[in-house]
């Protein structure tokens, strides 16, 4: 069972149309996958386009997809270093190298491998630092106008959540990993992943409410909690001073 951490998310961005290219070993399935909010909806991507056969769709042809079939924009890429791989096919369609101010949808993946990591820009929710050798996703809204949740399958993550004005005490975010649930209203922590699949949440500012198993304990700033999977978290305790999350 999954866990999730939990920040407040807004609206997303305004979306428009855009123009592809069909490359090599691209097929109108996985366009489609990629690049349209319901993979169905094919037939209408081609009239748009218009192309009267399925079989025409080969590389170097040139489509557009226009707003109505588009998938939804929950954030961007704002820095990419080393090995970084992204898949928006929900995992099942190749990897590709991840491209610095490349959108991000719903169902998107992203991988780092060895020193690899990438910043992802959350429509207003704040910013997340994928870290080595992980793999995350992007769910994008639970429910319409609700909080935009993401996956850590693997490996660690840094989030810097921009605080509500008002103050509020619904939580934003939700990151979800396999061993723990955090929520945040807008702070700066850390989850990380090891071997085992069990967590360990650092509040570097402002509260987050992590739960498992039924229980849930507070983290205040300089506090972190371990969460073995299939256990409930362990009582909150002090950590060194944690550094800064900046911009690379």
């Amino acid at each position: 069972m999954f866990s999730t951490v939990s920040l407040f998310a807004e609206s997303g961005e305004t979306l428009e149309p855009i123009t592809i290219t069909v490359q090599k070993g691209e097929t109108l399935s996985l366009i489609s996958e990629r690049h349209l909010s319901d993979p169905k909806r094919w037939p209408e991507l081609l009239k748009h386009n218009k192309i009267p056969n399925p079989d025409l769709i080969k590389p170097g042809l040139t489509l557009v997809v226009p707003v109505f079939l588009r998938k939804a924009v929950v954030g961007v890429t704002e820095f990419v270093m080393g090995q970084v791989e992204w898949n928006g096919t929900g995992g099942k369609g190749p990897w590709v190298p991840l491209k610095l101010g490349q959108e991000l949808h719903p169902n998107d993946q992203i991988k780092t491998t060895g020193k690899g990591k990438t910043d992802v820009q959350i429509n207003n929710v704040g910013m997340v630092r994928i870290l080595n050798n992980s793999h995350f996703e992007i769910k994008g809204e639970e429910k319409k106008g609700g909080p935009i949740a993401v996956a850590l399958f693997k490996g660690s993550l840094d989030a810097k959540v921009t605080k509500s004005n008002p103050p509020t005490t619904e939580h934003k975010f939700n990151i979800v990993s396999p061993s723990s649930t955090a929520g945040v209203r807008g702070t700066e922590f850390r989850v990380e992943l090891d071997d085992k699949l069990s967590s360990t949440i650092s509040c570097f500012e402002g509260v987050v409410d992590v739960a498992a198993q039924g229980k849930t304990v507070e983290l205040k700033q300089g506090m972190a909690t371990f969460v073995e999977k299939g256990k409930s978290p362990v009582q909150p305790y002090k950590i060194p001073e944690a550094p800064r999350l900046k911009e690379e």
